[in-house]
This record gives C-alpha cells, structure tokens and sequence, in this order.
C-alpha cells in the first residue's frame, strides 16, 4: 500500500485535494458511460434478432466497457438467443433485466462530462451539489481572469441542473439585453453543441429561451435594463433553481441583482444564485467589496479560477504567450487581466500616461499615423492625429483640432492639411460623413460595436497600451481629458466599472483614429471562452 494514500483529506494542500476529486470524478464517470452501454445492448438485441450486425455492435461496445460489462453483455446475449428460440425462462430473464435496467436508467444522475472542467471547480462542483439537495449554500460568486472559463463551466452545470430536476428552470442575467445573445446565449449553445445535444434543445431568440424539448424545462436569457419585462417570464410549471448573473461587476449595485433574484428565485425549494465577474482593478468597485464581505455573509461560496490551470488546446497558445508577455511587461495589468487580483484603490482610468516633449524629429521618424472625427457642435467636435508604435507598444498623440458651436464648413477649414488621409470618424452621423466627402475628405464610418467588444474594449486597448506620449503644448485638452479620466463614484463610496460619457470628446477621436488597429487587436486577442 502507498504511504501517501494514508494521508488525511484535512492534511493534503487544496491543489491536492482537488487533484484526488478530479481522479475520483473521472472514474465515477467511467463506471456511469459502461452502465449506459449495456442498457443499450439488449434493446438493440431484441429488435433485431441477433442478426450479424447486432453481433458486430456488441462485439465494437466491448473495448469500450470493462471486464465485468463484457462478461454481463455476453450473459445477455446467450439469454436472448434462447429466448428468441422459446426458452421460458430465459423470457422471464430477459424481462426482469430490461425492467430493472429501465428502473436503473430513470434514477441515474446526469453529470457533466468531467472532461469539461479544470481543478479549480472540483471542490466548487461538490458543494453546488450539496446546495441543490441540502441547501447548505444559497450563494456563489465565481471570480477570476480571462480565460479561466467560469462561463464556460456555468453553463455545462446548468444544463445538468436541467437534466437533473424534471420542474427545474435556469436564468441567466446581464446588465443589458443587447449583451446577451453575443455572451451567455452564444456560450450555452456552444455547450450544447460541444457536448452534441442539440438535438435535444431548441433555441429561440424572441423571447430568448434554451428549451430542453424532452420535458419542456427552458434557460432562460434576460437583461436588467428593464425591470419591468422581468416579471413577464412566466412558468407554465415548475421553479427557477439557479439564477446566474454574468459579468455582475457592470450591475448598478448588488441592489440591482437582488431585485432579479427576489423576481425568479422562490423560497419554498433549495436554489442559487450564482454571481461571476472579473475583478475591476479598484479594490473601492463595489463588487470586489461585496466579494471581500463574504466571509461575513451566512451560506456564501466563494471560488477564484485561473487560466493557467486550462488547457492550452482550449485557450490558444497565443492566448499563453500573450499572458507572458503581460506578465514580463505590464506585470500589474497581468495581475489583475489574468489573475483576477484586485490591484488597485481609486478610479484613475489610465495610469500609462507620460508627459512630455514630442520633438519634430521623432514625428518624422514615424512611418504611420492615424486620424479620429469626434462630431458635436454644443459639445465639443474634436479631431486627433496620433501615431502607434507596434514594436514598443506606444502611442504618441501629435495633434488636435478642439471647436465648441462651430459650422462644419469652418471645422473643415481647420483640418484641410488632412483632406486626403483616411479619418475614421464617429459612425453615429453618417450624414456628416457625406458631407466631409462632399467637401473632399476621405472620412469613413467607425465600426462602433461588435461581438463581445465595442466602446469598452476600446478603452480597455488604451489602458492596456505600454505607454501613451503626451505633449501638453500640441494636444492640451486631449491631456486634460486623459488626467483627469476617472471611474464614477457611487453612493457607497465604490467605483462603477463604467467608463466616462463625459469630457471624453477628444478621448473619443483618439479611439475612432485607432479603430482598424484595436479591431485587428482583438481578432488577434480571441479565445474559447466566458470570461
């Protein structure tokens, strides 16, 4: 016997612990996929008489059940055979066998195949089980950095929550409708059709509703935008055992989530709401508050997931080679990306800013520029001319043009050196954009928004940027813009993870002048995933 074997759970570190339940798990479910392999023999058996192909099928199943299984296949099959001949006893075999077989089939749990979760939701899988059948917790908060596929093992575990309770429905929430179908919706689909069930659900997307078309359970899809429309979900049978609530940090406040979960969750069976979030930097972001307040809540579960425990065939060794990248040259923005560490205390938005003299000579050193058309009149129009060092990952702003309740015929003027380069312009006015066409510019639309990313991920692009150049004598309010951005403050004292919608006009032609390369960035940057 192994020494280490004899070692107490208590004793072991939490990396073992969840190694042993991962082997554990794996086995159990061996034993689960050999039990269903022989149920399907005798049926096949019976319908087809034994003919040659049922007796080549049988012999294919053997490799992939035990000893004991093909010992009891062969069993079974000898007592087909005779039964089929008229022995009556065999008959009376064979019925009990299918009986008891059929009674087998009807309590057997599904589990979610053990293949499609890491270490770090080992313990975690327990203790939800626990919760649905005891409820020894009523809440979970999954926390971590990209690619540490929180989503992805969410919505395996509702479509076992699913299988699992014949009345069980399943909720998922984001902040905003529009985030849905690109996010959560995709992702349980993906799951679906990755475990090869989709025949087995049917999607719909007005009302936004996974149904399971064996019993007619569904997962459904709502935004919290509008209170109101969450109480029009109504049941036809059965409860709602888990809310889920996606990337719950974007949320108002917890007050916001508590009024989803007091919508769908009933206290009269065991349920749970689930919360996941990557942690903002800010350790003021009200999520990372009400996540450092959980030890002090009754039946609150916390798990911390990473990326560099999934395998590398998941992510993409681009997504690992990036991680180490960031992790050797942006240590702090790797800690809180990909670890999910909080790192921070106040709502400063970029820390990467130098101010400082931009020379003539190295403007003429720079082989590419960009340019960005903010539009506005009461507000500010303001135009950005910039250029991006890919190798080292800098930007160097060169030039503005900033006018308050000024013609555009007038703007034009101020900007006429530019006529013929391409300026990527905000997409909202196409009209404006015509008119510059009109006058002689090359102005073409902005792509604004797409699958997973839009105005937030070009913002995340400026912070993630090693270093941005500042000239305070060529592009003053641009300098201003970019000092004094910060996150809102709420009430509580937390920041919003939001970013401004004011004082950002020349932030926002910087982003439109770079619009091709943050899209290129993030065609580059993508990777199987939640998070």
């Amino acid at each position: 016997m192994n020494d280490e074997n004899l070692i107490p759970m208590n004793k072991r570190t939490p990396r073992e612990r969840s190694e042993i339940g991962l082997k554990g798990a794996i086995a159990s479910n061996k034993v689960q996929k050999e039990k269903k392999l022989l149920r399907e023999l005798v049926p096949l058996m019976l319908e087809s008489n034994m003919s040659e192909e049922t007796r080549e099928l049988l012999n294919s199943y053997n490799p992939l059940i035990g000893e004991d299984k093909q010992i009891q296949s062969a069993v079974a099959s000898g007592a087909i055979f005779k039964a089929i001949q008229g022995n009556v006893d065999a008959i009376k075999l064979v019925e009990e066998w299918q009986s008891s077989s059929v009674k087998e089939e009807q309590h057997e749990k599904y589990n979610m195949p053990i293949s499609d979760i890491t270490s770090d939701f080992v313990e975690v899988y327990r203790e939800m089980h626990e919760a649905l059948e005891n409820g020894k917790w009523r809440e979970f908060i999954f926390k971590g950095g990209r690619g540490s596929i929180k989503s992805n093992f969410m919505a395996g575990f509702a479509k076992e929550v699913i299988k699992n309770d014949p009345k069980a429905h399943v909720v998922f929430t984001r902040r905003y409708k529009t985030d849905l179908r690109g996010s959560v919706f995709n992702q349980f689909q993906k799951t679906v059709i990755r475990d090869e069930e989709d025949d087995e659900w049917e999607f719909t997307t007005s009302p936004m509703i996974a149904k399971y078309k064996k019993t007619g359970q569904c997962v459904i899809f709502v935004g919290c935008d509008k209170p109101k429309s969450l109480k029009s979900y109504n049941l036809t049978f059965g409860y709602i055992k888990m809310v889920v609530n996606e990337e719950c940090d974007e949320m108002a406040g917890i007050e916001q989530i508590d009024n989803v979960e007091d919508t769908f969750l009933r206290a009269d069976t065991n349920s749970i709401s689930v919360k996941i979030f990557n942690p903002p930097k800010s350790a003021n972001n009200w999520m990372n508050k009400y996540t450092a307040d959980a030890p002090s809540r009754e039946k609150c579960y916390v798990c911390h997931s990473y990326y560099y425990n999934v395998p590398v065939k998941w992510l993409g060794q681009r997504f690992f080679d990036r991680a180490e990248w960031f992790k050797k040259n942006k240590e702090k923005y790797y800690r809180n990306n990909y670890l999910g560490e909080v790192v921070g205390t106040g709502g400063t938005i970029f820390e990467n800013l130098e101010f400082r003299e931009i020379t003539q000579d190295e403007i003429d050193s720079f082989s590419i520029f960009y340019y960005g058309l903010d539009w506005g009149y009461e507000h500010p129009q303001a135009f950005i001319e910039c250029s991006y060092d890919d190798e080292t990952d800098t930007l160097y702003a060169i030039s503005e043009v900033r006018k308050v309740r000024m013609s555009q015929e007038m703007f034009a003027a101020q900007i006429e050196q530019f006529k013929d380069a391409e300026i990527i312009c905000d997409s909202a006015n196409p009209d404006k954009i015509a008119k510059y066409q009109d006058m002689g510019f090359n102005t073409i639309g902005a792509v604004k928004r797409w699958s997973g990313g839009g105005r937030d991920y070009s913002w995340e692009w400026l912070q993630t940027v090693k270093k941005i150049v500042i000239d305070q004598s060529r592009t003053p309010f641009l300098a201003e813009e970019m000092r004094s951005a910060e996150h809102e403050q709420l009430k509580d004292g937390s920041f919003s993870s939001q970013y401004p919608k004011l004082n950002e006009d020349c932030i926002c032609a910087l982003i439109y002048s770079l619009n091709r390369v943050i899209l290129d960035n993030r065609r580059t940057n993508t990777y199987y995933d939640e998070d």
